[in-house]
């Protein structure tokens, strides 16, 4: 598949062709990703310190309310929450920011009163963080097109919550429980990054936490066979990582399957050749030989004729 272009070769084009100036150009290569007004940071800061307070002070003065009294309590904070998230969606996107921040705080009282009840059932912890995980992740992977950051946020913190809590409600022991946590964080990595390549907001985060999950898996899965053979597991996956992250120019992609390459093959080097030497000379030669594939592939690309498709 075609390399994406990067930015500035596509403001480049656009130069070339006519459509902008260079003065243009620059600006918009200049220009944050983000914007965010001094104000806004600001208030964000001085919500958190509220917030924080307001939360000493209740848990001082619901010491002796009963727990079905504090989750109607948060219920009714979600409500209203939710009422002034929805009433700035609608505004400037200051207001549909700050609106997001109440999203977020909403689903997460809405989880604690919640859990709280479950709790009550007598239903185990673990059962209903992972529902409840489920849950919010499946609101954020809707709102995700929608939204700046809040869909993304909620899906993203879901995903490895549902992961640990699933994997302690099998209750597995030994290899078989660190079979399947890797291959749970491999699935979970993949569905992230597949969510973030589409057109949603704040979409890095799914794509770089996509990542980590892959990574952290396949080393999980190579420490379940014998270590000559289980960390060409990591190799093989970041070398995946790699090749993506080299056609969609993501960096996420790109150092998590650096990550995933080396260290695969300093677990396959260190079991098989004795002595760090031998070793040394190992992991140089692994080095030696990727750059001997690139030039020969790019020699041979350049010996193809303008418009032939390259590897």
């Amino acid at each position: 598949m075609e390399q994406r272009k990067s930015q500035s070769e596509i403001l480049q084009k656009l130069v070339s062709d006519g459509h902008l100036t260079t003065d243009q150009a620059s600006e918009i290569a200049d220009a944050p990703v983000l914007a965010f007004r001094v104000r806004e940071l600001v208030t964000y800061l001085a919500s958190i310190l509220i917030a924080i307070g307001a939360i000493f002070m209740v848990s001082g003065l619901l010491a002796d309310v009963s727990k079905a009294g504090i989750a109607a309590l948060l219920y009714l904070v979600t409500v209203a929450l939710g009422y002034f998230s929805r009433k700035l969606s609608v505004s400037t996107n200051e207001k549909k920011r700050a609106g997001e921040v109440l999203e977020v705080a909403a689903v997460l009282a809405a989880a604690v009163a919640s859990g709280i009840l479950l709790d009550m059932t007598s239903m185990r912890s673990e059962l209903s963080a992972c529902m409840l995980a489920i849950v919010a992740g499946t609101w954020g992977a809707l709102r995700a097109a929608r939204s700046q950051f809040a869909g993304s946020l909620l899906m993203t913190a879901s995903v490895p919550i549902v992961i640990m809590t699933s994997t302690s409600i099998m209750n597995l022991n030994g290899n078989n429980n660190q079979l399947v946590i890797g291959l749970m964080l491999i699935v979970g990595g993949i569905g992230l990054i597949a969510i973030g390549m589409r057109q949603i907001g704040f979409a890095y985060l799914p794509r770089f936490m996509g990542s980590v999950l892959i990574v952290i898996g396949s080393i999980t899965m190579a420490n379940v066979f014998s270590l000559g053979i289980g960390g060409l597991i990591p190799v093989g996956v970041g070398a995946m990582l790699f090749a993506l992250g080299s056609r969609e120019l993501a960096p996420e992609n790109l150092v998590a399957g650096s990550i995933g390459i080396v260290v695969g093959l300093i677990m396959t080097v260190v079991y098989w050749i004795p002595g760090n030497v031998f070793q040394g000379l190992a992991i140089i030669a692994c080095g030696v030989a990727m750059l001997i594939v690139l030039r020969t592939q790019l020699a041979r690309a350049s010996q193809l004729k303008p418009g032939a498709p390259t590897a």
